[in-house]
């Protein structure tokens, strides 16, 4: 199970669950269960005016909704699209997880929000952030890389600032970030067997 949080809202929490979702299925790892906790259904309302195939849907905007989501999902892959600013509920996403990606942003109060998200994750559990809507080749992103880095924590992707990436259901799901969100999926996945290789 590959839960997508950040305490944060606006960082890209509900692009990232639904293009991992569809990294998922377009690298053979399908069929693929996405879970939408947040009381706001971004994912519900993408996936409703432009499905994916091979992703079910399960709407689950409470704690007790998602738990229960989580474990009853028979799909090869869950992904957890978590609500910001719902400790229990992301509480109970992270207690269930193998693995945790955090989407985040350059510059400004990001570091602190990421930091505070980090910080709710059970030791032993893999993470990795993924800088979303990045200007790649700037000083900021530079910064920011250097930053986790010396912080010790894991980038598992850069996901450059695209319009089509960016567009949601406007559009169909960008190759350029079906790509970046497959390497994304592997890093998450990689983790994830070997936390269950070690249980």
């Amino acid at each position: 199970m590959i839960a997508v949080t950040n305490v944060k809202g606006g960082v890209g929490k509900t692009t990232s669950a639904v293009y991992l979702a569809g990294a998922a299925v377009r690298s053979g790892r399908g069929p693929v269960l996405l879970v939408d906790a947040d009381p706001q259904a971004s994912s519900a309302e993408w996936l409703e005016e432009a499905p994916v195939s091979g992703v079910r849907l399960m709407e689950a905007p409470t704690a007790r909704m998602v738990t229960r989501a989580m474990e009853a999902g028979s799909e090869r892959i869950v992904i957890v699209d978590s609500p910001p600013g719902d400790e229990k509920t992301v509480r109970a996403v992270l207690e269930r997880a193998d693995a945790v990606v955090i989407p985040t942003r350059v510059g400004g109060p990001e570091p602190s929000r990421v930091r505070a998200t980090l910080d709710m994750i059970a030791p032993g559990t893999r993470r990795g952030i993924v800088i979303c809507a990045a200007r790649t080749g700037t000083r900021d992103l530079d910064d920011t890389l250097r930053y986790w880095d010396d912080e010790g924590e894991a980038i598992w992707g850069v996901v450059p600032e695209r319009v089509a990436i960016a567009a949601a259901s406007g559009a169909p799901l960008s190759i350029v970030g079906l790509v970046h969100y497959e390497n994304v999926l592997i890093e998450s996945l990689e983790r994830s067997r070997k936390r269950a290789a070690a249980r």
